[in-house]
């Protein structure tokens, strides 16, 4: 990711610049915007839908592939639509570029923490613990963004009730967008209801998983453990605690050296500098996105080739075929 109130709260901090640049004068295209910052990360929650759990590799092969098709598409999905429709989808793509701004940039960071920790020689934290790794420092930078932004916590900022909001409509015009993608990306005719069906999804997840005392985390945690038979529960590692602290234990405000694991260049920067330099990236990144001459070359350019984890990709002619 980064989790969802750290990209929630990065698409507030810009909204207004964004609403002023491509215009967003309508509650229904800001709340677009805002849900596009969450990208495609709703599609991980299609997993406990018996009925649409097939599609949620989408998200996947979106994070993984070459952003600069995925963008194109995107904008090009969003300028085929009409009316409201077309500007519903238009601040969608402007908040999922936001997703791919922050994600690609903070990506690298995390992921040094996660194989830091992962192959430290503690029982039970090897590689096949990456997910839970991943998901407890990316929950622990999320609670000190919260705590920072806002100076709440989220026993009086709740994430389901703050984050994700659309109505029928907005979803269903972001639902052609993502039907459009997926068949010109990825060659797959996806379910029309796809992407609002995983809003849904993950609106749920995260009234599921909202326990500011902790009482209800223990007891999924302890369920999980059991049901798994693994000493680590991701319910555990995902579910914020009401924790008012402005700091991270990853956060490295010291500005220690650590190295990028796609690139394996040495950085000094800490959390909230890779956070403030992808803030200011996004005004010339969504004025580009949206340019009449944007093509492939210049979303190439655009994107250095860099997919939301933050490794390069390099595009190629058809990303079809691929086996969910």
């Amino acid at each position: 990711m980064p989790a969802i109130l750290t990209h929630d709260l990065f698409g507030r901090g810009v909204l207004e610049d964004v609403a002023d640049l491509v215009g967003m004068p309508t509650v229904a295209e800001r709340d677009a915007f805002l849900l596009g910052n969450q990208g495609p990360d709703p599609l991980f929650y299609l997993r406990i839908d018996p009925l649409m759990h097939k599609w949620s590799p989408l998200g996947n092969a979106m994070h993984d592939t070459a952003p600069s098709q995925l963008l194109l598409a995107m904008r090009e999905a969003a300028e085929r639509l009409e009316g409201h429709e077309r500007q519903i989808a238009r601040a969608y793509v402007a908040g999922f570029a936001c997703h791919w701004l922050l994600d690609s940039t903070v990506h690298p960071f995390v992921y040094f923490w996660q194989n830091g920790i992962t192959s430290a020689g503690v029982p039970g934290l090897d590689k096949s613990a990456g997910s839970r790794v991943h998901a407890e420092i990316e929950r622990d930078l999320d609670e000190m963004v919260l705590f920072s932004l806002t100076g709440k916590t989220v026993e009086r900022w709740r994430p389901h009730e703050r984050a994700l909001s659309a109505t029928r409509a907005t979803l269903a015009a972001v639902d052609k967008v993502y039907f459009y993608v997926s068949l010109w990306v990825f060659g797959h005719a996806i379910d029309p209801r796809t992407f609002s069906t995983s809003v849904h999804e993950f609106r749920l997840v995260q009234r599921v998983f909202d326990s500011p005392r902790g009482h209800k985390r223990a007891a999924l945690s302890s369920v999980e453990r059991l049901a798994c038979r693994t000493p680590f529960s991701l319910v555990n590692s995902m579910s914020h605690r009401n924790r008012a602290q402005d700091t991270s234990d990853f956060d490295n405000r010291d500005h220690r050296a650590w190295e990028n694991p796609f690139t394996h260049e040495v950085s000094h920067e800490s959390f909230w500098d890779l956070f403030d330099g992808a803030r200011a990236r996004v005004l010339p990144v969504v004025d580009e996105l949206f340019s009449p001459d944007f093509d492939l070359a210049a979303a190439r350019e655009l994107t250095h080739d860099l997919n939301f984890e933050g490794s390069p990709r390099v595009p190629v002619e058809k990303c079809k075929g691929a086996a969910w």
